[in-house]
């Protein structure tokens, strides 16, 4: 007879063997002990896939699943298939939690039927001292869907779904998009529109872990491209919504994009003229279709402005950004 579960949890593994006994461990102790736990090992070449194999054979909770191929999102996707609770988390395998939090996710899910809780987090570093960016007042409140976007939106709430717990049939009909980095910021806001009930619980469970060496912190041009790709989609839906309004559509906007201009002339200063050609066009295309649609007011001048000369004025754009780099450099 197999144990019934109330939450699975999906973790995701490649190449973290310093960090994922550390992970386990926190969700093998947790103090809701009825969860299942999907270990999810993808060509790793450390030790991660025998430690993954020794916390199955000593925990009956723990299931592995090796994997032939690598990426992230093709792991949760996996985890998913497999996963067997009503409701479902997932930890990135250098990170760890709290061991009251599946519980009180839980107690705050079921106590609003709400299609998901989320709590706070805490900034770990490897070479500096923690950061607690939260009031962490232990209150536990029902968030509206808007709410939920606009808070994330101003990056007062984390877009990732490892802060969160799901309800399994939340992912019914979804799936995380294979081949893209920083997924869970290119599909969250999409995926909130649809939800009843949201529930907010006001503690720091989750410790993200703030390696040099992580996919994040990686700093190459394609890295780059795919955070453009996901900040991008995240303008597109604040322009399509309508959920702000005024000035503050003008101050979200704005903040957005000029996160997308950072990143833009990043990676065109970082690649020799001709290079990464592609992905320079679809970036400049991208902005190019969304100009017509920005109303007049929607975008502070200054930023309105540069968006017109990586569009318009592209040659000439880059030819004096690209010289003044190289310039400094020498």
């Amino acid at each position: 007879m197999e144990d019934n579960y109330l939450i699975s949890v999906i973790v995701p593994v490649h190449n973290t063997a310093d960090y994922l006994r550390k992970c386990v461990d926190s969700i093998c102790n947790q103090t809701l002990k009825s969860i299942e736990i999907i270990l999810v090992e993808n060509l790793s070449t450390d030790q991660s896939a025998d430690i993954c194999d020794e916390y199955a054979r000593s925990d009956k909770r723990v299931k592995v699943l090796h994997l032939s191929e690598a990426g992230l999102s093709i792991a949760r996707n996996e985890g998913l298939k497999v996963a067997s609770a009503p409701y479902v988390g997932f930890i990135d395998s250098d990170d760890y939690i709290e061991p009251t939090m599946y519980q009180e996710m839980l107690d705050a899910i079921e106590l609003y039927q709400a299609d998901f809780s989320y709590c706070n987090y805490v900034l770990d570093f490897d070479y500096k001292e923690s950061v607690f960016p939260f009031r962490n007042s232990g209150s536990v409140e029902l968030c509206s869907r808007e709410d939920f976007i606009r808070d994330m939106m101003w990056e007062k709430i984390s877009c990732s779904v490892c802060t969160k717990l799901f309800k399994k049939s939340f992912f019914d009909a979804r799936e995380f998009p294979v081949g893209r980095l920083y997924e869970d910021r290119l599909v969250m806001h999409e995926w909130v529109l649809t939800c009843t009930n949201i529930v907010w619980v006001d503690k720091s469970f989750y410790h993200y872990i703030e390696r040099l060496d992580s996919i994040c912190h990686t700093i190459t041009p394609i890295n780059y491209y795919h955070y453009f790709l996901s900040e991008f989609s995240r303008v597109e839906f604040v322009n399509r919504q309508g959920l702000f309004k005024d000035k503050e559509l003008c101050e979200v906007q704005t903040m957005m994009l000029r996160i997308c201009f950072s990143i833009f002339k990043d990676i065109m200063l970082r690649v020799e003229p001709g290079d990464f050609r592609e992905p320079i066009n679809d970036m400049r295309h991208r902005m190019k279709e969304l100009f017509p649609l920005l109303k007049k007011g929607e975008l502070e001048s200054r930023c309105y402005k540069k968006l017109w000369k990586i569009i318009y004025l592209w040659p000439v754009y880059r030819l004096i950004h690209y010289n003044k780099f190289k310039r400094n450099r020498i």
